[in-house]
């Protein structure tokens, strides 16, 4: 357990009234650490992903730490940001033309999807001013660069090496400035790729710079960081050695929102009833995965369900004693949408009981937003900020 969530479970037992269940529980110290510490051992500018978390307050609290600039995918996003100072670049392989219109009003650095985006880029040429846009590649283009690239899921994002090229030539016929590329090997591909990243992006400069008779300026190699990072087997000095072979006058990013936001979220419910059916016991919380369906680990084939913490409820008059069940049984904590996947953790050896808290940790990065909630139209979870 860490620091950071001893200081929160012993809150929690104390002023257990001040927290209006289900909710989620932001530090913002533990979140502004992991930002720093995490740019500190790229050794580069670090962008924040606003869509693993875009609780506005949290971003706001912290915003003086995000100088390096923040991603924002939506125009919804984009739109709480609107009086917001620093770099923000806006990336979404759907942007409309409404979203483009927006982002170039607001002075925004569009990351290009695709040909027909950068089309729509195009019709604003000589109307509004533009800043330099990046292209975002899809990652298999690495391979032609570096055959030797970790292979990885296909994926949709970006362009082939056939269309960045083309991609260049109609900037240069439209007149759009280049600063650069964008990269993105997946989530929590990091370990894996990032020193075949470097190798390939050291040649992409090049042929960037070939075919637009110009230097660029930025490299965004992507992030693919999870809330583990600081465990990672990973040489971080060599790495950032090995980017310092890239010519001095690119400016290297990397973004990430799993591994700042996750460890700084916990997502905290409170236990209504227990029960048991055939000899499996359940506990009934007032939130599930109406408010946490990632919790629910739906998308997973073989499910390994989380085990929070539980704060017993020492308020409780006439407390009955801690229901203890063999060591290889497990109460499952179910949430309140009615429906039969609505799991969302799982205690060992014993039950809880009514009134009790389950506090889960890393549940600060995509939990709340990656949630679908209108079904039985259930209440969203509150958002509380501590430090």
């Amino acid at each position: 357990m860490s620091e950071t969530t001893e200081k929160l479970t012993a809150l929690f037992a104390k002023e257990r009234k001040k927290y209006s269940t289900p909710c989620f529980v932001y530090s913002v110290s533990q979140f502004e650490r992991n930002y720093r510490e995490l740019k500190a051992v790229l050794g580069t500018q670090l962008i924040y992903s606003m869509k693993s978390n875009s609780c506005l307050d949290l971003i706001v609290r912290c915003g003086h730490v995000f100088e390096d600039g923040i991603e924002i995918a939506s125009i919804g996003e984009l739109n709480s940001l609107a009086s917001g100072d620093g770099p923000r670049y806006i990336n979404n392989p759907s942007a409309d033309r409404n979203f483009i219109r927006a982002a170039i009003a607001s002075k925004c650095t569009l990351v290009v999807d695709n040909l027909a985006q950068l089309s729509l880029i195009a019709e604003f040429v000589g109307k509004r001013p533009i800043k330099p846009i990046m292209l975002r590649l899809n990652h298999e283009t690495l391979a032609e660069f570096s055959p030797q690239s970790a292979r990885i899921k296909p994926n949709h994002f970006g362009m082939d090496w056939q269309d960045t090229k083309k991609a260049l030539e109609m900037c240069q016929a439209s007149d759009i400035q280049v600063a650069g590329f964008h990269v993105f090997k997946g989530s929590q591909s990091f370990p894996a790729c990032a020193m075949d990243t470097v190798a390939a992006s050291q040649k992409i400069i090049e042929a960037f710079e070939e075919i637009l008779g110009y230097p660029i300026s930025k490299v965004n190699l992507g992030g693919g960081f999870d809330a583990q990072w600081r465990e990672y087997d990973f040489d971080f000095e060599q790495y950032r050695s090995v980017l310092n072979e890239l010519p001095k006058h690119i400016q290297v990013l990397h973004e990430s929102g799993r591994g700042i936001a996750a460890s700084a979220g916990y997502y905290l419910t409170q236990i209504r009833y227990v029960k048991s059916v055939n000899e499996q016991h359940y506990a009934i919380c007032d939130g599930g995965m109406a408010q946490n369906f990632l919790l629910a680990k739906t998308e997973t084939p073989f499910r390994r369900y989380e085990t929070p913490i539980i704060i017993s409820d020492n308020t409780a008059e006439a407390a009955p004693d801690k229901l203890e069940i063999p060591q290889e049984s497990s109460c499952l904590l179910v949430g309140t949408s009615c429906n039969k996947d609505d799991v969302i953790g799982a205690v060992k050896s014993y039950v809880p009981q009514p009134g009790d808290l389950a506090l889960f940790e890393n549940c600060g990065a995509y939990n709340a937003n990656y949630t679908v909630s209108p079904f039985l139209t259930l209440p969203p979870a509150q958002a509380y900020l501590v430090e």
